[in-house]
């Protein structure tokens, strides 16, 4: 269809490359026990309406701050969806053919051969009417929904404008523009956004135009205004009269602050996922991939876990056999582990090698007749430290190597530090010597 020349804009679809689809196919219907979420653009900028659809209720609305959870479905902006109706051929698979006469026409651009989706509108011998939908790529993210891109379905704003099965014409308000849609056969047949301050002539424009290319067999009877401000009502109804005067006009208004008329959602629906939405929905069929190959492991390890049971089953009774024994040997072992304790106890008494002056004897006797003075000797628990001071290094060494090869206090492992000066002509040396029964750690 070849565009207007006044107001190129407003009365055309726009030529954004779109995003993705897949193919024309169409999505079926989806039902879930929960419900369905239906967000749709609101009228104010950045605005978005969420509605919960149950099966025989009433449709509620969720507020704007509301999280939908399982089936959702999101409305793409209107200004963001390239539209255009064709007219094709009666036979042949319809979005190959709408590719083809989009391509003669040079409106095709990148990314839209895997978005493109057809709607069809009717169908008069050997031809069909149809309207090619596809969202804009790089689909803009910004003022979308959390989440978007994990939708269950994408579809278009016009198909759930409440309406009239006879309404030729709606206009109505998104994200605070105005926008206009032509029907035919109660399915939305072309849509734009008005950029211009006179709706009428937009609207009459567009319609000679449909008309003049069989799109439109009539100019609208019945139009409807859904939404606009109080104040742009009242002039797009005069304008409209005038530029079709025998049309019947209705006004939806509502109340400040009362809610939007709820979505209705066809049986027909159409699904317009964006590039972004499509890699969501590639990623989401790995996981599913990924969970079905852990399921199928996690059923041949139960496999491998069923034929292992006989031979854990003999283990388990060849264990308990085992505890029995030991349970047998086991008053024996705490017999012997008291004897050792008491052992431990009567040793300080009996064994000269734990006698304290015994082993102070044998430190002094270290000291070379005074040239290393004991400042600390302690022995508490199988530890012995001992602290002196030397007048040089040498001698401290000599005093460390003295005590580790005293028989006396050989059954003490020695750890010593390297000596530090005190003073002038003093040098100052720390060891200590564990036996192998003491407790571990400082106590």
């Amino acid at each position: 269809m070849s565009q207007p020349q006044d107001n190129a804009a407003a009365t055309a679809p726009p030529s954004n490359a779109p995003g993705a689809a897949s193919h024309g196919k169409k999505a079926p219907p989806q039902k879930s026990k929960g419900g369905v979420v239906v967000e749709r653009p609101g009228a104010e900028p950045g605005s978005w309406e969420r509605w919960l659809l149950l099966p025989g209720a009433t449709p509620r609305p969720l507020g704007e701050n509301a999280l939908p959870r399982g089936e959702r479905i999101l409305l793409l902006p209107s200004a963001r969806v390239f539209a255009w109706p064709l007219w094709i051929a009666g036979r042949g698979e319809a979005t190959e053919l709408a590719r083809l006469e989009l391509s003669g026409r040079h409106l095709l651009k990148r990314g839209m051969e895997e978005s493109l989706s057809v709607l069809p509108i009717l169908e008069r011998d050997d031809r069909r009417l149809v309207l090619a939908v596809a969202p804009e790529e790089e689909f803009p993210s910004a003022g979308l929904p959390q989440d978007w891109a994990r939708a269950t379905r994408f579809d278009l704003v016009p198909r759930t404008q409440e309406a009239t099965a006879e309404t030729d014409l709606i206009l109505w308000r998104e994200w605070g523009a105005s926008f206009l849609a032509f029907r035919r056969n109660g399915k939305p047949l072309w849509f734009s956004e008005m950029r211009g301050d006179s709706p009428g002539a937009i609207a009459q424009r567009t319609a000679l135009r449909l008309l003049a290319e069989g799109v439109l067999d009539r100019l609208p009877s019945a139009v409807q205004i859904s939404g606009l401000p109080d104040g742009d009502s009242a002039p797009a109804v005069e304008e409209l009269k005038k530029a079709f005067p025998k049309a019947r006009i209705s006004v939806l208004s509502r109340e400040a602050g009362s809610p939007a008329p709820p979505p209705v959602l066809f049986p027909d629906p159409c699904d317009l996922p964006p590039a972004a939405a499509r890699r969501e929905r590639d990623r989401g069929q790995r996981r599913s991939r990924m969970v079905s190959f852990v399921l199928s492991g996690g059923i041949l390890y139960l496999l491998l876990i069923l034929l292992g049971t006989g031979t854990l089953l003999a283990r388990h009774l060849e264990l308990r056999k085992l505890r029995h024994e030991i349970s047998l040997k086991q008053a024996p072992s705490l017999e012997g582990k008291t004897d050792s304790e008491r052992w431990k106890e009567l040793r300080p008494a009996v064994d000269p090698s734990v006698f304290a002056l015994d082993l102070l004897a044998a430190a002094a006797s270290a000291t070379e007749g005074g040239k290393v003075r004991l400042t600390r000797f302690s022995l508490e628990r199988g530890r012995l430290q001992i602290s002196g001071e030397a007048t040089d290094v040498t001698q401290a060494y000599a005093f460390i190597e003295q005590i580790k090869k005293n028989p006396a206090l050989r059954e003490y492992d020695w750890s010593a530090g390297q000596p530090q000066l005190a003073g002038k002509n003093s040098v100052r040396l720390d060891m200590e010597g564990t036996r192998p029964d003491a407790p571990p750690g400082r106590q």
